[in-house]
């Protein structure tokens, strides 16, 4: 009987939030939106994992980026390549991008980077039924449906990087010089809030 009451206790999940129980819009100055508030928003912040996301839609010409970094811990032996996307920016790769949000404190902050896999896999949720990508149209109506990349290189294959898909809410490797969109992120990861609803 006892081991029955501790095993209830220990396995089930609490029920992940969807919706406005998860995410909050933002605007420009990051501020929150109130809810009734009509309009394009240009963050989003997750409740569940802490990370802010842009919401493409608060910038025109997203475009596509090629994947490239200065930083070897990054790239792992192969930087990738500059300017090899289309964009309004002078140069259109994930650096130049980040790098452009950074100095204009989007949102009213300066530490935006590239995902990683994990936090990029944090944004399947439970979309609608008939909706062409996994992630909440509510709060990223302008979601390409496609491979986004993310800031981890495929080891193995330097001259690859992993990239997140919409569709499927998969990830897998391409080759650092072909452009995809990119949604930046910022924050720290909260890992143990997330594992609470997903164990």
């Amino acid at each position: 009987m006892l081991l029955l009451a501790i095993a209830a206790g220990c396995g089930a999940p609490e029920p992940l939030p969807t919706g406005a129980e998860r995410f909050l819009r933002l605007g420009s100055d990051g501020q929150p939106l109130a809810p009734a508030t009509t309009g394009p928003h240009a963050c989003v912040l997750d409740r569940v994992t802490g990370l802010t996301w842009e919401v493409m839609e608060a910038r025109s010409g997203a475009g596509t980026y090629s994947w490239f970094s200065a930083d070897p811990a990054t790239h792992a032996s192969d930087p990738g390549v500059l300017d090899g996307g289309q964009c309004q920016l002078s140069s259109c790769d994930t650096a130049a991008l980040v790098s452009s949000f950074n100095a204009a404190g989007y949102c009213g902050q300066s530490d935006w980077r590239l995902p990683n896999r994990e936090e990029a896999l944090t944004l399947t949720a439970r979309a609608p039924a008939g909706n062409p990508h996994v992630l909440d149209p509510e709060f990223f109506p302008d979601t390409i449906s496609g491979e986004y990349w993310t800031g981890e290189t495929f080891r193995l294959y330097p001259q690859s990087a992993w990239a997140f898909d919409t569709r499927t809410g998969l990830d897998r490797t391409d080759w650092k010089k072909n452009a995809k969109p990119v949604r930046l992120v910022r924050g720290v990861f909260d890992r143990a809030s997330l594992k609470r609803h997903t164990r």
